[in-house]
């Protein structure tokens, strides 16, 4: 009885063995081991994405101060007053075209012209009171001189006062230009600054043409004036020269008695 006794003790310890598990020391240490190089994994790549957000976060703010700073083109035009670049004087003519003068010049009148009393008129009348006829067309060369003359003082006095106003302008534009608070605004006011810059140098090209035009008409005048010169001289010439053998020519037919 005992033997048999002994003999299922014997038999349910084999089969509460059989059912206990095995610890796998080894297998679970490398388990630990890939878990933990997992989990640093992640802290890098979590770390990198934090990175790449500050990153982004730092170019988005300097996206937006350079918006900022630089403005809004169109918001920063309203600024300026276009007005002040005076569009319609880039068309404006000063004083008079030449057409103009020589369609309203009077041939004589430069002879009754004294220059604001720079010098004497000249008289049309003789010692007898008789009136002078003179050629007209002699002295509208002279005529065409004057007016040019002051056609050359009426455009000095409207540049004059463009001109003023322009230099007025520039200065106002150049203080809007130091306290410009963004770029658009700067380069708007930068523009304007070579607009007006442009309109100043054309209103002293347009002086620098009127005095051209009076000196290249008094040229003129004199290149003319030596011409009919030369011209009356060489047909002086010729006359003395006809005169001469007409004179030879009745002397010869007279007859001495």
């Amino acid at each position: 009885m005992k033997t048999i006794i002994l003999l299922l003790v014997l038999a349910l310890a084999g089969s509460l063995r059989a059912q206990i598990p095995v610890t796998d020391v080894a297998n679970l240490a490398n388990n630990r081991a890939s878990q933990i190089e997992n989990l640093a994994k992640w802290v890098e790549s979590i770390g990198q994405l934090k990175t790449q957000i500050d990153q982004l976060k730092q170019q988005i703010s300097l996206q937006s101060d350079l918006r900022k700073w630089a403005g809004d083109p169109k918001a920063a035009g309203t600024k300026i007053i276009l007005d002040a670049l005076g569009a319609r004087d880039l068309v404006k003519e000063y004083g008079k075209t030449k057409d103009v003068i020589l369609a309203t010049v009077k041939s004589l009148d430069s002879l009754k012209n004294t220059a604001q009393g720079s010098y004497r008129a000249i008289t049309d009348f003789d010692i007898d009171g008789n009136e002078l006829k003179r050629d007209a067309l002699m002295f509208r060369r002279y005529a065409v001189l004057d007016a040019t003359q002051a056609n050359t003082e009426q455009v000095a006095e409207e540049t004059k006062a463009r001109e003023g106003d322009l230099q007025e302008e520039i200065s106002a534009t150049l203080d809007d230009l130091k306290s410009a608070d963004t770029g658009a605004e700067a380069q708007k006011q930068a523009a304007k600054l070579i607009a007006l810059n442009g309109q100043l140098a054309q209103v002293e090209a347009e002086r620098k043409r009127g005095v051209d035009a009076f000196a290249l008409q008094k040229m003129a005048n004199d290149a003319r004036l030596e011409q009919e010169r030369l011209a009356a001289a060489e047909l002086a010439g010729k006359d003395d020269y006809l005169a001469i053998q007409r004179i030879s020519g009745y002397m010869r037919k007279i007859k001495v008695r």
